[in-house]
């Protein structure tokens, strides 16, 4: 939502929320109609199994202490490289947060983001570089068939900070009191007082607006708890016997890698997009000299329609939908 506060025809920095790691890339990129390249942790570089949809995802990898002190002096190239980029009126999309966290709130900026804008208008003083926040909303971030929506706030012009007395500390604020309006802040003073009244997950995380305006206020009412559905139960049990040996090696090979929750969400669509089209071509090479082509694509599609209709009704009957 709010497509419309993205500029026409202007360099671009895109500063959003960071919950849900590679899935965050993902639902900005496939919003975005124009590609924007993606700062990225280092260390995801390292691994292979997804390093060629890092490239294709035009992402720059950015060094940190963690990645070791030696590192860092790498930073400057990329960061004369997103310069350039947003010379060229390319668009350049950060997680200002550094980090990535499940909870519901946005933390501490680091200065990052400041350092590219400022080798952008060093290199062109007068560049009308534009700053855009977008918040980043899960319903069951970690779940298949999980709701999300994209708010994009309404841009900052960087050439309005650019002869402030604290430009690095006023542009952050600037960008933090933007991102607190756009997803859920849960205040960290509060937020196991808050998370236990509405809750971890649920489609009311789909609506900060409403969320943050009651926790202002403080006008949180007592989450019921959601009886357990037996139609969930059905559905679930459906979903397994069908999909029984990519189950299986789910949740006996790949699910206990995944170290981070933040990750499962990821693991979960690379394992999908890699495993279901061999999946689906050993069914239908099985099937292929008992029955017609006909016979053997409606009953690949047939069961990927069941998969999906599985999974979402599945997830609808078994959660809360709505809580405020």
């Amino acid at each position: 939502m709010g497509m419309e506060n993205i500029p026409k025809n202007k360099p671009i920095v895109f500063l959003s929320n960071h919950q849900n790691a590679l899935m965050d890339v993902l639902l900005i990129a496939t919003h975005l109609k124009n590609r924007p390249w993606f700062i990225t942790r280092s260390d995801v570089f390292k691994g292979r199994f997804l390093k060629p949809l890092f490239n294709f995802l035009q992402m720059l990898p950015v060094y940190r202490i963690r990645d070791g002190k030696s590192n860092l002096y790498k930073n400057n190239a990329i960061f004369s490289q997103c310069g350039e980029l947003l010379e060229a009126h390319e668009a350049i999309l950060l997680f200002p947060e550094a980090n990535h966290s499940l909870k519901r709130r946005v933390r501490p900026l680091s200065k990052g983001f400041t350092r590219i804008i400022n080798s952008a208008l060093e290199k062109n003083p007068n560049l009308d570089l534009q700053v855009v926040p977008i918040g980043q909303n899960y319903a069951y971030p970690t779940q298949v068939g999980d709701s999300a929506v994209l708010y994009f706030g309404k841009p900052i012009a960087a050439q309005e900070y650019k002869d402030a007395t604290d430009f690095v500390n006023e542009i952050k604020q600037k960008v933090f009191e933007s991102l607190t309006e756009l997803t859920t802040h849960i205040p960290e003073i509060r937020y196991n007082e808050i998370i236990s009244k509405i809750g971890v997950e649920g489609e009311h995380y789909l609506y900060p607006k409403g969320n943050n305006l009651r926790i202002a206020k403080d006008a949180i009412p007592q989450k019921t708890s959601p009886k357990k559905s037996f139609v969930s139960g059905i559905l679930k049990s459906l979903f397994y016997l069908s999909n029984l040996p990519l189950v299986f090696l789910w949740k006996i090979l790949v699910k206990p890698r995944v170290l981070e929750p933040e990750f499962e969400a990821t693991f979960r669509f690379a394992f999908a997009l890699l495993l279901y089209p061999i999946f689906y071509g050993s069914f239908g090479l099985i099937l292929w000299n008992a029955y017609s082509p006909k016979t053997v694509f409606l009953a690949v599609m047939g069961h990927a329609l069941m998969n999906v209709f599985l999974i979402k009704l599945g997830i609808t009957s078994s959660n809360q939908k709505k809580y405020w």
